[in-house]
């Protein structure tokens, strides 16, 4: 006989909590994504979600705590995997080969950005979610230090290139923002956004022209 699917009232107290979390934070980045961050209230989301808002407040305290979840939430994925956790992340570590790595972490970071980019699209502007987002940035910031200390080891920086300046080329290139205006604004796919950025850093930060 094939195993049975549980239903609600056969999981534990710490996976229904877990399963009311990803509904609550479905439903904010759901409603930060269309909304904004100004327009959306705790009591829409807790609508949204089927819960109670107390369960909201109890969960994640504040609307800011809710918005920094919900950036994580996106970020670590289904499998909840922070990026150098990632078999990519592996993959830009190991090789050996520049250009492989630089295709292994736009492809890795293209997936992220389908998630992320259309809650930090949507709440970029808006001044009330401003820590939220430099706080993130920041994050992205020491990861890609680390991520072109790596790749420099592969091959050299193109002559005259800071790391610095490395650093900060990448986190535009690879970035929410031009993902999001190439994909929602110029309607590139996925692939052409993962094609055009790979070559664009192998040439920016190595003067490497991609095969």
């Amino acid at each position: 006989m094939g195993a049975v699917k549980r239903g609600v009232a056969g999981l534990s107290r710490k996976e229904k909590a877990q399963a009311t979390r990803r509904r609550i934070l479905d439903s904010a980045l759901a409603a930060f994504t269309e909304r904004g961050y100004s327009d959306t209230t705790v009591e829409a989301v807790a609508r949204d979600a089927g819960v109670a808002v107390q369960t909201v407040y109890f969960t994640f305290r504040t609307k800011g705590d809710l918005l920094q979840a919900t950036y994580e939430h996106v970020v670590l994925g289904p499998d909840a995997l922070h990026p150098h956790q990632t078999e990519w992340w592996r993959t830009v570590e190991r090789t050996d080969d520049v250009a492989v790595a630089v295709r292994a972490l736009v492809e890795g970071t293209v997936e992220l950005l389908e998630r992320a980019a259309p809650l930090v699209w949507a709440v970029l502007g808006d001044s009330t979610a401003r820590a939220a987002y430099e706080h993130n940035e920041r994050l992205r910031r020491d990861g890609n230090d680390h991520l072109v200390r790596v790749l420099a080891e592969k091959h050299p920086l193109r002559p005259g290139l800071a790391p610095s300046a490395a650093r900060d080329i990448l986190l535009v290139l690879t970035g929410p923002q031009l993902y999001s205006q190439l994909t929602r604004e110029l309607h590139w796919s996925r692939s052409a956004v993962a094609d055009w950025m790979t070559a664009a850093v192998l040439r920016e930060l190595f003067a490497v022209d991609a095969l």
